[in-house]
Order: C-alpha cells, then sequence, then structure tokens
C-alpha cells in the first residue's frame, strides 16, 4: 500500500481559491493568502499547488522559506536571490530610490549603502515599495507570486514586510501565497492574519474518506488503524502507510524514537547535531560540531534518509518533516544537548554564514554561556540596525535582556533603536529605567545619557534635552554641546543655540581628524551652527554648509553630504539663486542613499522655487507626485506639509476645489510644524488675493502669520512677505506689521525681503515721498527679477496702491503684466489679468483685451467678455453692488448681465450660477 503523494487530497475547496487567485494576476488583480494549521496538516503541499498553477499560466513564482534563527527577511532574501542570480538588476526611474534598502536585505545585488540607520519613513514600507519596484523590473506587468513557507518562524521585520506588502499586492499585481503554523505563538502573525486585504485559508484534518482516499483506499482493518493512529493528519497518514500499520506505534514521537534505536551510534550522533543545527543538514558543519569524518557524517546522513528521518530529492538533503527534526530534538538527553550546543556554537561562529551567528548565541544559551550569548546578541542588533532592520534588532534586545548578563549594554541599544524608530517616549521610558536600576555606570552611563537627550531631541522635549546634557558631567564633549545647541535651537532660543554650536564646533574640530564619527560630529555642528545663522547675522552660514560639504565628502559621509548640500542650496535659493543647483544635488544624492524624507524635502524647496519663478503649474507639477510618493511611503508630517504648499498652490491657479481638499487632507496628518503650518490660513488668503479682496485676504494673512513669528528659527518660507505688504496697503497698524518683520529671521528668504521692501514703498507713496517711493519699488523689483511670477503677484498690491496715492508709473506695468495673464488658461490667470485690468480702468488708460478673453465653453454659450468678467465674481460671493465698484458699472447694469447670465446657463439663481461657474 502506497500513499497518494502527487495529489492534494481533501482540499478541493482549497485547491479551486488558490487557482482563481493565480488566474485573477492574468487580469493584474494581486492579493494575499495565508494558510495555517498545525504541523503535518498539508500547508507545503498547498503552497506547492500554487507554484504549479503559477507555472502552468507562465507567471514568474518566487519561493522562501523562513528557518529558526534565520535573521532578519531570511524567507525574502531567498526568494529573491534565483532571479537576481540570472543577470544585473535594471536600473528604473522606479527602482533607483529603493535600491539601498534593497541592499540591506540582498547586498549580492545591489551595491552595500553607506548611509547608517537614521529615523525616517518606515522601513518596512520602504522595502515594500523597493520589492515591487524590483519586481516590475524583473518581470514587467506579467504579474509575479511570491511563496514563503513557514512564517512561524520569520521575524519581525519579515512580517511588518508582508503585511505592508498585503495592503499593496491587489493593485500591483502580486500574489502572496504565505503558511504558517497555528499553533506557534509568533507575535506577528496576529497582524498578517488580521489584515482586511488577506485571505486566511485554514486546513483542518482529514476526514475518513480523504483519509481512505490518500492511503489508496486501503481495506476496512486497516483504515480504521490509519484514523486511529494518524487523528486525520495528512503526514501521518503517509508515514503510517509507508511503514505499515500493524507495526507502527501511535505516537510521532515515539516512531522517530524507534527509528533512531535502529541507527548505529555515529549515526545517531550525526542526526542529533543535524536536528540542533540551523538549515538543511550541512556535512561539513557537522563534521566540525562532532568531531566525526566527513565520511562517517555522509554515513551516518545516508543512514537518516534509509530511515525515513531525512529526505534526498532534487539536489538536496532535508529533513523529512518539521515534525520530524522536532522529534529528534525531543529525544536527546538534556546533558547531551548542552553539550551539543556548546560544540555547535563553536562551529558556527566559525562558518559564519548567513544566520550562523543568531543560532550560534541561541546554542551558547542553551550551553550556559549566557555572556558569549549576549554578546552575539548585541553586535547582531547593531548591525540590524545599521542596516534598518528595527524589528528584528528589537527581538534580539529582548533575547539578550531576557540573558541578564549586560542589562546597560543592552539599555543602550534599546534606547537607540526605538530612537531610530522615532519612538522618543519610549526610548525614555527604557533609558530611565536602566538609569534607576543602577546598571549603568561610567562611560556606559554617559552614553546612555547622550542618547536619551538625543531622543528627548526627536520627541520635541527640548527643556529636558537640555537638562540630560547638563547632568552628563562632560561639558567638554562635542557630541554633548552639538545636542544642547539642537536642543537650544528647537525651542527658539537662537542666542544660546549659536553659542553651544560655536563649542561644538571648536571641540569636534580634533576629533574630525581621527574618525568617521568625530567627522560627523563636526559635520552636525557646523551645520547646526549654520542655522543659527537664520537669526545670528555674525554667522555666515553658506560658509559653514560649504565647509559641512566638503567634510563630509573627504570623510565619504554621504548622509552628512546631502544635508550639508540640502541646506547649502536652500541657504543659497533664500539669498536669490532660483536655479537651486546645489539643492537639486542634493535630491539626487539623498534618492539614490535612499534618503527618501530629504529627497521629499528637497522636492518641496524645489516646487516652491518653480512657484515663485514658472507659477503654480510648475510648482503643481512637483507637488503631485511627491504626494503620491510620500502617501505611500507614509511620511505622514512630510505629506502634511507637502499637501498644504500644494494648497496654496490650487489657489494660486483659482482651483478652490482643489485647494480645499489639500487643506483638509493636510489638516488631518500629525505634528505639523507650526511654522510650517501658518499656510494653512493663508490659503483663503490668496484666494482673496487673487480676487482682490484685500481687505479680507490682509485680515485672514494677519490671523495666520502674526503668531507663527514669535518663533525665531520659523522656515523662511516666501509666504511671510505678503503680511507686511497687505497691511501697508491698507493703512491698519501697518508700520507695526513692517517692524515685526523687520530684523527677523524670515527675511533670510529674498522674495520677503523684497516684499518688505515694496511695503516700505507703499508707505512712502502714501505719505507723499514719491521719490523714495520709487526709488524702494525700483530696488524691490530689482531684487526679483529672477523670480517673475511672484513678482507680478506681489506687484498686483504695489500697483493698486500706486494708482489710489498717485505715485510711480503704474501703466507700463499693468500693461505688461496683463500681457502675460492673459496667456493664463486657469482661473487665477483670469482673475490676475481682471485685477489688471480694473487698475488700468482707475488710472484712466483702458486697454483692449488680446482676444475676447472668454474661456472656450463659455463662448459657446455667447456668454460675453464683460459677462465673464461678472460670473467671475458672482463666484466669488460678490454682491451686485460689489461688482459695480470692481467693474465701474451701474448696479442695474450688473442686474442685467446677471439675468442674461442665468437664461444663457439655464440656471435659476445665483447660487445655482455660482455651482455652474465652479464646475461649468
Amino acid at each position: 500500500m502506497t500513499a497518494t503523494r502527487a495529489r492534494l487530497v481533501g482540499r478541493d475547496a482549497e485547491r479551486a481559491l488558490v487557482r482563481r487567485r493565480v488566474a485573477a494576476l492574468g487580469a493584474g488583480t494581486g492579493g494575499a493568502l495565508l494558510v495555517t494549521g498545525e504541523a503535518g496538516i498539508g500547508k507545503s503541499r498547498l503552497l506547492a499547488e500554487v507554484a504549479d498553477a503559477a507555472a502552468t499560466a507562465d507567471r514568474p513564482v518566487l519561493a522562501g522559506r523562513a528557518v529558526p534563527g534565520g535573521g532578519a527577511y531570511r524567507p525574502v532574501a531567498e526568494a529573491l536571490s534565483a532571479p537576481l542570480r540570472a543577470g544585473p538588476v535594471p536600473d528604473t526611474d522606479r527602482l533607483r530610490p529603493f535600491r539601498p534598502a534593497l541592499a540591506r536585505v540582498l547586498p549580492g545585488a545591489f551595491p552595500t549603502p553607506s548611509d547608517a540607520g537614521t529615523p525616517g519613513a518606515d522601513p518596512a514600507v520602504v522595502l515594500g515599495e523597493g520589492l515591487l519596484a524590483l519586481l516590475a523590473a524583473l518581470h514587467g506587468d506579467r504579474g509575479a507570486v511570491l511563496v514563503l513557507d513557514d512564517l512561524h518562524w520569520a521575524d519581525a521585520d519579515t512580517l511588518d514586510l508582508l503585511v505592508y506588502l498585503a495592503g499593496a499586492a491587489a493593485g500591483a499585481g502580486l500574489l502572496l501565497a504565505l503558511a504558517a503554523r497555528d499553533d506557534e505563538h509568533a507575535p506577528g502573525l496576529a497582524a498578517l492574519g488580521g489584515h482586511p486585504d488577506v485571505t486566511v485559508v485554514p486546513l483542518r484534518r482529514l476526514d475518513a474518506d480523504a483519509v481512505a482516499r490518500l492511503a489508496g483506499r486501503p481495506d476496512e482493518t486497516t483504515l480504521a488503524a490509519l484514523l486511529r493512529r494518524s487523528e486525520g493528519l495528512p503526514f501521518l497518514v503517509e508515514e503510517l502507510v509507508d511503514g505499515g500499520t500493524d507495526t507502527l506505534p501511535a505516537s510521532w514521537a515515539t516512531l522517530v524514537a524507534h527509528r533512531l534505536a535502529a541507527l548505529p551510534t555515529a549515526a545517531r550522533t550525526v542526526l542529533d547535531a543535524a536536528a540542533v543545527a540551523p538549515g538543511d543538514p550541512d556535512r561539513l558543519l557537522l563534521a566540525s560540531a562532532t568531531g566525526e569524518g566527513e565520511e562517517t557524517v555522509l554515513a551516518g546522513l545516508r543512514a537518516g534518509v534509509a530511515a525515513g528521518l531525512l529526505t534526498a530529492a532534487g539536489g538536496r538533503l532535508t529533513w523529512r518533516h518539521a515534525l520530524t527534526r522536532d522529534a529528534v530534538v525531543a529525544a536527546l538527553f538534556p546533558g547531551d544537548r548542552e553539550d551539543l550546543a556548546g560544540r555547535l556554537a563553536a562551529a558556527l561562529e566559525c562558518r559564519d554564514g548567513p544566520g550562523d551567528r543568531e543560532v550560534a548565541a541561541q546554542c551558547h544559551a542553551d550551553a550556559g554561556d549566557h555572556r558569549r550569548a549576549t554578546g552575539l546578541l548585541l553586535d547582531l542588533a547593531r548591525r540590524d540596525a545599521d542596516r534598518g532592520a528595527l524589528g528584528h534588532a528589537e527581538e534580539l534586545l529582548a533575547r539578550a535582556d531576557a540573558l541578564g548578563t549586560a542589562p546597560g549594554a543592552v539599555a543602550l541599544e534599546r534606547v537607540r533603536v526605538l530612537t531610530l524608530r522615532g519612538a522618543a517616549a519610549d526610548a525614555l521610558a527604557v533609558g530611565d529605567a536602566a538609569l534607576d536600576a543602577g546598571v549603568v555606570t561610567g562611560d556606559e552611563h554617559a552614553e546612555l545619557c547622550l542618547r536619551l537627550a538625543r531622543a528627548a531631541v526627536l520627541g520635541g522635549r527640548y527643556a529636558e534635552a537640555a537638562q540630560r546634557v547638563a547632568g552628563i558631567g562632560r561639558p567638554g564633549d562635542h557630541r554633548a554641546l552639538v545636542i544642547a545647541a539642537d536642543a537650544a535651537f528647537g525651542a527658539g532660543d537662537v542666542a544660546a543655540a549659536s553659542g553651544w554650536a560655536r563649542a561644538a564646533v571648536d571641540a569636534a574640530e580634533g576629533a574630525a581628524e581621527g574618525t568617521p564619527e568625530g567627522a560627523a560630529t563636526l559635520c552636525e555642528a557646523l551645520l547646526v551652527l549654520a542655522r543659527c545663522g537664520l537669526a545670528d547675522p555674525d554667522v555666515d552660514g553658506i560658509a559653514l554648509t560649504s565647509r559641512a560639504a566638503a567634510v563630509a565628502a573627504a570623510h565619504g559621509l554621504t548622509p552628512w553630504r546631502v544635508e550639508a548640500l540640502f541646506h547649502l542650496g536652500a541657504r543659497r535659493m533664500s539669498a536669490g539663486d532660483a536655479s537651486a543647483p546645489d539643492l537639486a544635488r542634493a535630491r539626487d544624492l539623498a534618492e539614490r542613499h535612499g534618503m527618501l524624507a530629504r529627497a521629499a524635502q528637497a522636492d518641496l524647496l524645489l516646487a516652491d522655487a518653480a512657484l515663485h519663478v514658472h507659477g503654480p503649474h510648475a510648482a503643481l507639477a512637483i507637488l503631485r507626485p511627491a504626494i503620491e510618493r510620500l502617501a505611500r511611503l507614509r511620511l505622514s508630517t512630510l505629506l502634511g506639509t507637502t499637501e498644504l504648499f500644494a494648497a496654496a498652490s490650487c489657489a494660486l491657479i483659482g482651483d478652490r476645489a482643489g485647494a480645499d481638499s489639500m487643506l483638509t487632507a493636510s489638516r488631518s496628518r500629525p505634528d505639523l510644524p507650526a511654522d510650517v503650518a501658518v499656510i494653512g490660513p493663508l490659503v483663503p488668503a490668496l484666494t482673496a488675493l487673487l480676487a482682490h479682496d484685500l481687505e479680507r485676504a490682509t485680515a485672514l494673512a494677519d490671523r495666520a502669520v502674526t503668531p507663527a513669528l514669535t518663533h525665531r528659527s520659523a522656515a523662511p518660507i516666501p509666504f511671510y512677505g505678503l503680511w507686511p505688504l497687505l497691511r501697508t496697503l491698507r493703512a491698519d497698524r501697518d508700520a507695526e506689521a513692517r517692524d515685526g518683520l523687520r530684523g527677523h529671521p524670515v527675511l533670510l528668504a529674498l522674495p520677503n525681503r523684497a516684499a518688505l521692501v515694496y511695503a516700505d514703498a507703499i508707505a512712502a507713496g502714501r505719505d507723499g515721498r514719491t521719490e523714495d517711493a520709487d526709488a524702494l519699488a525700483a530696488a524691490a523689483a530689482a531684487d526679483l527679477a529672477d523670480w517673475p511670477w511672484w513678482h507680478r503677484l506681489l506687484r498686483t498690491i504695489v500697483l493698486e496702491a500706486q494708482v489710489r496715492d498717485g505715485w510711480g508709473d503704474p501703466v507700463p506695468a499693468l500693461r505688461a503684466d496683463l500681457a502675460v495673464h492673459e496667456q493664463g488658461t486657469d482661473a487665477g490667470a483670469r482673475a490676475l489679468a481682471r485685477t489688471c485690468r480694473d487698475l488700468l480702468r482707475a488710472a484712466g488708460a483702458p486697454t483692449r483685451r488680446s482676444g475676447d478673453g472668454v474661456p472656450p465653453d463659455l463662448r459657446r454659450l455667447g456668454v460675453t467678455a464683460r459677462e465673464a468678467e461678472v460670473l467671475a465674481l458672482v463666484a466669488e460671493h460678490r454682491t451686485n453692488a460689489d461688482i459695480a465698484t470692481r467693474l465701474h458699472l451701474s448696479t442695474r447694469t450688473v442686474e442685467t448681465h446677471v439675468a442674461r447670465l442665468l437664461a444663457k446657463t439655464g440656471t435659476t439663481d445665483r447660487a445655482g450660477l455660482r455651482a455652474w461657474a465652479l464646475d461649468p
């Protein structure tokens, strides 16, 4: 009697499900399946069915499995190794930003990244996006199947990655076929199994009919014995059938012990060692661990195959089943197991292959050498933290902590890992517990205090960070000085920050000569001091950032070089260099080295430059794809900031719905910087400015900017300059507004400085000092020569003042700006053109339109140019009297235009007309 191994038995519904999912890949629809059940239930057999169906459909199949102590991302790395061996990875635009993340999983296929772990995007998200980009580069739109088995042994980072992929798989043409025991308590599996996009496929034991079919329809007596002894477990059914039901004991553990007892002593020794060792049996490792010669080891392995404990197929020697291995380990005498574990630990450290050191640590612990085990676990946790495998690092540290031999060292690393995760509060709690317990002393104590101070800065607890630095008792330590400077700057105390930063630079000078760590500290100190230049005129920020970039380049410190180039580009852009070459270099370097958060911040500044030079459409061309990337990467704070900039750009093209949508989205994001959140209430101010409702624009700008200026380290975004310009035009506490901005660090941005000069020109013109006004206006115009779109926007306010107060020569500028605005097709350009025409009429110099200025959709309805102007003002909720004043018409004439518009558009009232105008 022989068991039927070639097909699944009793799994018709499950087979149909997996085949439907594979077939759906043809339409580009992926998904995730998680097969669960006890050991021996047939999970691997069902995964093989998935792979067979995919191969038949010509879909690429990537397969891997987790093993105990396999290390971070082990099953994923195994799955990807085969296709990557086939040739070089295509260098696509989509894949390029994720190559550094993939290098941490597949160092042989990608260059090892030069940057250490830093707080930023969630590593699981970045790696997940990288994996999807890699599969797209390798297989195009064919779809792929990722088959991963034994995930009850997977590390936390692998499970985090799979949770992310489960949510992305459907739209990415990826089918995840996963399996794990449900009798193992792996914490990360609960999140995977509970994911809304994961279909859990639980496998139950076979009923009598299925057992009969699997056994080849035996007689009733034999079937009864099979049912009693296997209890419907497919693996045991097969083993009982192959061995003969009349001679085998009922217990699988007893069966394995029976087979082991029949082996020669040398073979038993080899199999015992193979059961404790990681992965498939390795003759060289087993020879080293047992002290037996290679021939003896090979003879022992052959004996294991003959006894049905091992199997040799497809050029691979493996255990017959995980249950077999578990039973061999359970049969070991405790003292023998400890002795064997110690010898295996030494052999594994000597071999030092992937995952060996982690298993060696467990073997040392099993052998009673907890100190050596802790040392290995700490080293492995540091390595994983460096490469972004933070979940596995935490698992390793938890194991080290449980051994209890080095609580201070473990606490140090846990604080670092939690800080890298962005969990500042948790890091502080862990560190304080270690300090309270008195388990850290000497250098270890000082290092822990430094790391806690850094965590406090990360969490925005600046006063606490300063207190922790003071408590270290090392006033000349360059790292402590840098943290003190960073904390003071974050708190807005730029004077104190400048003093600390100068001391940090001086202290770091000598350290930079000796080690990369010293050079990194010098770079950080230089950049903190450069930021202080926002409010300290004695600090040359450009010179300091240039030096930091040079130091970083000389020592191969890519992350610090990116930081330096980013800040250098930002400073030069604020100073008037709208081309921003350093910023573009920083963005390119950041993307190539996986610093995706910094690349996104560079996009923000490049979009800002595009807005001021070319206009809001150019800015949105950068911001919209950036928003899409940030949403995928779950960088919520940066996403909210980018959405705010996009809202402002939408407002400036007259897209109110788009601006409102972006504003609503940004308000749902956590931790928006206060000095950037000011853009939120400025968005409706920009809408009012386009409508030339200057009173409302002034009130909104006043409400937004005034509280933000109390923060001396506020980001110098150019929107701040609008505030004093509007206030001066309205002559409402205008001197207070101009004086409030004068001397503030936001004036480092040239557009803000030029706007303040324009505000002074308006005040001078109103006071009758026309020569001063003309000179000031000319100076501001010269400053804004390289920022043409923003200049035209600001100049609508200045030209209004010139027409109203009778100074300067506004007509040529109005005609020049009108010619540019009439070339635009969006509502914002039409509104600015309308303002120019209104001001030309007020100046006594009406101008003919370039064309009729009526959009095609209105022209088809017979709407005239004047009616189009009235319609735009009705859409802005203006009354007939307001429109009459604005267009220099009588109220009765406006009423006539509104009546004609109602008839031509088929609407019945002003509310319907407004709705039609916003969505014709």
